[in-house]
Order: C-alpha cells, then sequence, then structure tokens
C-alpha cells in the first residue's frame, strides 16, 4: 500500500481510541509494539497503562490492515 493509504488507515483506527489517542503512553505503547516490547511499563490501571496498552492495540490493528 502507500504511504498515503497507510496514513489515512492509521487515522481512523486512532479515532477509534479517542481520548487516549491524545496520550503519550498511547504513542509509546503505539511504538513498542513495533519494536516488538509487550511489556507494559505503567502502573496498572492507571491511564497512562491503559493509554499504552490501547496504542499497542492500535498498532496490531495498523499492521493487520496494512499487511500485504
Amino acid at each position: 500500500m502507500s504511504k498515503m493509504t497507510d496514513k489515512l488507515i492509521f487515522e481512523l483506527i486512532k479515532q477509534h481510541y479517542r481520548p487516549f489517542d491524545n496520550h503519550e503512553e498511547f504513542t509509546r505503547g503505539f511504538s513498542a509494539y513495533r519494536e516488538g516490547n509487550f511489556v507494559n511499563p505503567h502502573q496498572a490501571d492507571s491511564v497512562a497503562a491503559q493509554a499504552w496498552e490501547l496504542g499497542m492495540e492500535a498498532a496490531m490493528r495498523c499492521k493487520r490492515a496494512t499487511a500485504a
């Protein structure tokens, strides 16, 4: 797929996770998934932990949606 298509898919998936997609931890979780780091560094049941987990989930969905 093209980079433009990948970006549009990412934006659509990211919208599903509002308002957590605005947290820095969401972005960190997204990046962690892409790097193969699946250990959440945040305290369980915290907003940061939830945003991180949702970022990982979004990355997984993006990977599936953009797989050729």
